[in-house]
């Protein structure tokens, strides 16, 4: 659980311009279970465990609880506005780019004083302010921000897994302008790996493609596993169908008992997506091909697998819809 928290709140944290809270070991518990039921999209039951420790003044728990709020009500609504304005004023810039984009949140207050433009304002200059020490999260709220390409750019130069990640794919997108043959093709496999090698799990998963078309399949079968290893929902399905050869690619050695228990993973999910329920579908296809004791061993394997490895996440982005 500890390593999955500082994978997801990387992010944030870099973009607070204020020390954490001083939680107790019950309330960052708390928040560190709402950020992966968050990251499972589970929503709805992530609120209660993010209003703990939102309370308790941790600035993310309450920009995520802002976000979960007005994704599940599709809107802003008054609590969400309420929760962004306090990690805002905590100098989350995402926080203060969620409050600029909304055109209706004076209308929430009866005492509002600040107007879109302003939380626009202090997103703007507290980022170039961070920005110019080199702060390279606060160069994509920039990015983000609509401060032009060079920002993300930048940070992904300074070495920002996330950045490189991001920038990848807006080159994949057919953007940004390359002269020489193949320099698009060249520069989006380098941000992939760099973003792997800094241990961004869905980059890895991205980055696979291009060592497939050299046929380096002991390279493939690498990256899947260290993807699945760091929870990434994506990977974990991967990792489980190739090793039931279903498909059979990439020269994965058949092995029923870890599919069985990587998929029996992913079916005990309970949010959105598709892995859950495509996992059910292949135990049930699993299952006709292995005796009981196998998977009794497989079972075995999942309960060591989830001690070992960070719970499953699809990796949300700190700043998405």
């Amino acid at each position: 659980m500890r390593n999955l928290t500082k994978q997801l709140l990387l992010s944030c944290l870099l973009l607070s311009n204020h020390a954490l809270a001083d939680l107790t070991p019950e309330q960052e518990q708390s928040r560190d279970y709402g950020l992966m039921l968050y990251n499972q999209h589970m929503g709805i039951s992530a609120i209660e465990p993010l209003r703990v420790a939102a309370k308790a003044g941790d600035v993310d728990a309450q920009y995520y609880l802002g976000e979960t709020l007005r994704l599940n009500a599709m809107y802003m609504t008054a609590e969400a506005a309420q929760w962004y304005e306090a990690a805002a004023n905590q100098g989350n810039l995402f926080a203060m780019l969620r409050l600029s984009s909304t055109q209706d949140l004076c209308s929430l207050f009866t005492d509002c004083v600040r107007d879109d433009t302003e939380w626009r304002e202090r997103a703007l200059e507290q980022g170039r302010q961070r920005a110019e020490r080199g702060d390279t999260s606060a160069m994509i709220a920039l990015y983000l921000a609509d401060q032009g390409l060079s920002w993300l750019e930048k940070s992904a130069e300074l070495g920002d897994h996330y950045a490189q990640y991001l920038l990848a794919g807006f080159y994949r997108d057919g953007d940004g302008w390359f002269l020489i043959p193949g320099k698009r093709e060249e520069t989006i496999e380098q941000l992939l790996k760099s973003s792997s090698e800094g241990g961004y799990p869905p980059s890895m998963l991205l980055y696979i493609s291009y060592l497939s078309k050299r046929e380096d399949y002991a390279g493939v079968r690498q990256w899947i596993i260290r993807s699945a290893e760091r929870g990434y929902i994506d990977a974990i399905y991967s990792y489980a169908a190739h090793s039931a050869h279903l498909p059979e690619s990439f020269d994965f050695e058949k092995d029923y008992i870890r599919s069985y228990a990587l998929f029996h993973i992913l079916s005990e999910l309970k949010g959105g997506g598709v892995a859950p329920e495509y996992s059910r579908n292949k135990l049930n296809e699993l299952s006709s091909l292995m005796p009981s004791n196998q998977i009794k061993q497989a079972m075995a394997f999942a309960k060591a697998w989830k001690k070992s490895n960070p719970p499953p996440s699809y990796f949300l982005p700190a700043y998405g819809f």
